[in-house]
């Protein structure tokens, strides 16, 4: 995959071999938009307008723009994934399995209890928040599934979610049992992609 795409969004996909590199043109074309800097942020109205609306070609449109802001009191992180998950379901236009939620609640789970890692990956970054006593986490990820209508189309995912939790730190040991306060801004747009989709900003460096 692209070193962009690698570096500022984590990666979660259900395609097919033939639809690979046009998912990887995707995920470079978001990448674009990655607001560098500590902390890195995704730039979601320069994505939709310059991006995704600038955009002249018939093989990568926008479906639908979907924001859910999920706030829970003394919470697991399992609970506060498997709310995160729900979500992402709703917006997605497939019927996933029960392996893939299964499957993607366990990435996601994976994420949110190694964040530094996350950090390091470059697709996590840690802003203050606004309280002292709180941690703010975006952590930005790429949900790719294939359409079954159309063995040459796919549905893509691009996701942000800004965490605020009251653990501090958010240093090993946390754990899915780990209790917390927690709010959750999710924003997701689902883009319908055809294969052979090619980032019209390649080499053009961050937006």
């Amino acid at each position: 995959m692209s070193s962009e795409a690698l570096v500022y969004f984590d990666q979660f996909s259900k395609l097919p071999p033939n639809l690979v590199r046009t998912a990887q043109e995707v995920n470079s074309f978001a990448a674009h938009f990655v607001k560098l800097g500590d902390p890195k942020s995704f730039e979601w109205q320069k994505f939709l307008t310059e991006g995704i609306n600038e955009y002249n070609g018939d093989d990568l449109v926008m479906d639908k723009f979907q924001s859910n802001t999920i706030n829970q009191q003394d919470v697991t992180v399992e609970i506060m994934v498997d709310k995160m998950v729900a979500f992402l379901k709703y917006v997605l236009s497939v019927v996933l399995s029960e392996q893939d939620i299964a499957a993607l609640t366990k990435h996601i789970e994976a994420t949110f209890t190694d964040l530094k890692t996350a950090k390091d990956n470059g697709w996590a970054d840690f802003t203050k928040s606004s309280s002292s006593q709180s941690s703010s986490w975006e952590y930005r990820l790429q949900l790719a599934f294939p359409n079954p209508d159309l063995p040459d189309s796919f549905y893509i995912l691009v996701t942000t979610v800004k965490l605020e939790t009251d653990i501090q730190s958010w240093v090993p040991p946390v754990t899915s049992s780990t209790r917390a306060n927690f709010s959750a801004t999710i924003d997701a747009v689902q883009l319908i992609v055809m294969e052979g989709f090619r980032d019209p900003r390649k080499g053009a460096g961050p937006a």
